[in-house]
């Protein structure tokens, strides 16, 4: 009972720092250099105070996170591949935590994964004229969230808060195809809107999963 408590106050506050960030992003641009660290400076708060058992890694990913989220708002090409690498080690930590519970995936979950995986592939392959020197960089990041969205959909599927996680990997991987797109082919309207949505959804998902779970065992 406690923990539910718990989680929908949390609830509530995460809702509250992301109209937040929002209204920032809106109305006073200067002021999102505050608020959008507070998204994942929130979700650390919240997961070292309820949980008990802390994985050192999941916690030092979503640090990573945060520093991503901060070298990314600096308009510049260094900045943007310091937060594109902080997010791929963000990216690694996740994938490790997730694979302590993976089971071998069967014929709807490879399904499934091949489905993602195909329709990242076709992304790929239409942005890679647009890449130029970048094509590395996004290759090796595309070959790291694909590997993290499947240990995802891989985990064992009777672990409390299962599709939270899922989601929240998958959610996760549109947000930074739509980064992908908008910055290196084709940009278009809202583009850092639809981009952090589906980001703050994400992480919440992904976050308040792995806490989840360790409550329901």
């Amino acid at each position: 009972m406690l923990q539910q408590v718990l989680f929908k106050k949390f609830t509530i506050f995460y809702l509250a720092v992301a109209i937040l960030y929002f209204l920032a992003l809106f109305f006073l641009p200067q002021y999102v250099s505050v608020t959008k660290p507070l998204i994942m400076s929130s979700l650390i708060g919240f997961y070292i105070s309820t949980e008990t058992r802390q994985n050192n890694g999941f916690l030092l990913g979503m640090i990573f996170a945060l520093l991503g989220d901060i070298f990314l708002m600096f308009d510049n090409d260094s900045f943007f591949i310091a937060g594109l690498f902080c997010f791929l080690l963000m990216q690694w930590t996740y994938l490790f935590t997730f694979k302590q519970h993976f089971t071998k995936p069967n014929v709807k979950t490879a399904l499934y994964f091949t489905t993602i995986f195909l329709i990242s592939c076709s992304l790929l392959a239409w942005m890679w004229p647009y890449l130029g020197s970048m094509k590395m960089h996004v290759t090796i990041y595309f070959i790291s969230i694909l590997s993290m969205v499947f240990f995802a959909i891989t985990r064992d599927k009777n672990i409390p808060f299962y599709f939270s996680v899922v989601s929240g990997a998958i959610l996760f991987l549109i947000s930074d195809a739509l980064l992908a797109v908008n910055k290196f082919a084709l940009q278009f309207n809202y583009a850092g809107v639809l981009v952090m949505l589906t980001y703050i959804a994400a992480q919440y998902l992904i976050v308040t999963g792995i806490v989840g779970q360790r409550y329901h065992k």
